[in-house]
Parts: structure tokens; C-alpha cells; sequence
């Protein structure tokens, strides 16, 4: 999915603790940090702040938690940019809302493989993996 010089991009989240695990991962993650503002405009925000970061295709779209229901509206503006997603990696996340446009690249899950969140990942035909493997990602 991801070459040696596609960007990374981790989106905001409220899980610190497992943001940085995935940081440890590698160092070529592109952090995206939206100015302060309204909650209710962090969708918004997080879009502004992907127009000024340097971006080779194709991208890797990682959301942990809560920054997965950012998902559609980052595809949308990654789009609008021009650029090719090459996938996305959603870790132990609030399953966001499929829609006509996204997923739009194949959707990797990390979780807990008895989780609610694995079923219904499964049920959408996306794959799912333990997250105990998240330290051996090959999607990085």
C-alpha cells in the first residue's frame, strides 16, 4: 500500500496513549495539527491544516479512536487536492459513516478481534487484524 516516500498521515485523536505507540512506529508519520477552535468544526479545521503539509502520493491515512469520524470529510478534501489515498488504517476506532465516496482505498482495522468494532469491520468487508500487532504494521 505504501512506498517509501508515500505520506503517512495520522489524523487528531483524544487517545494520546495510543498515538504514541503509533508514532513509535515510524518516523515518517505526518502529524495533522488543526488550529484550536470549536469541536463541532474539527472536521473543518483538520482539512485546512492537510492544505499547508507536503504530501507524496500515494497516502496512507492513519485514525486512531475518534479521529476515525474525520475519515470522510479528509477523503474528501485529499480529493479535492488531487491526491490518491492508498489506504487507510483505523485503530481500535469509532467506526465512522460509509458513504458513496468513502471508503475510497482499502480500509485496514486494528482491534480487539472479539470486538464489536472486528464485526462490524467484517461486515464491511474490511480487514481486520489484532491489534496486538500494531507494532509490526506493514501499512507504515
Amino acid at each position: 500500500m505504501s512506498g517509501d516516500q508515500a505520506s503517512l498521515l495520522l489524523l487528531p485523536t483524544l487517545d494520546a496513549d495510543l498515538a504514541a505507540r503509533v508514532l513509535e512506529v515510524s518516523v515518517r508519520i505526518l502529524v495533522v495539527d488543526p488550529v484550536e477552535g470549536p469541536d463541532v468544526a474539527l472536521a473543518t479545521r483538520t482539512c485546512a491544516a492537510l492544505m499547508s503539509l507536503p504530501l507524496t502520493d500515494p497516502v496512507t491515512v492513519v485514525a486512531i479512536t475518534d479521529g476515525a469520524s474525520l475519515l470522510p470529510a479528509v477523503a474528501r478534501s485529499l480529493r479535492a487536492r488531487g491526491h490518491e489515498v492508498g489506504g487507510y488504517v483505523l485503530i481500535d476506532p469509532v467506526i465512522p459513516a460509509v458513504s458513496d465516496t468513502w471508503p475510497d482505498a482499502p480500509v485496514y482495522v486494528y482491534c480487539g478481534l472479539t470486538s464489536d468494532i472486528a464485526r462490524m469491520a467484517g461486515h464491511r468487508g474490511w480487514d481486520v487484524r489484532d491489534i496486538a500487532l500494531l507494532g509490526s504494521c506493514e501499512h507504515w
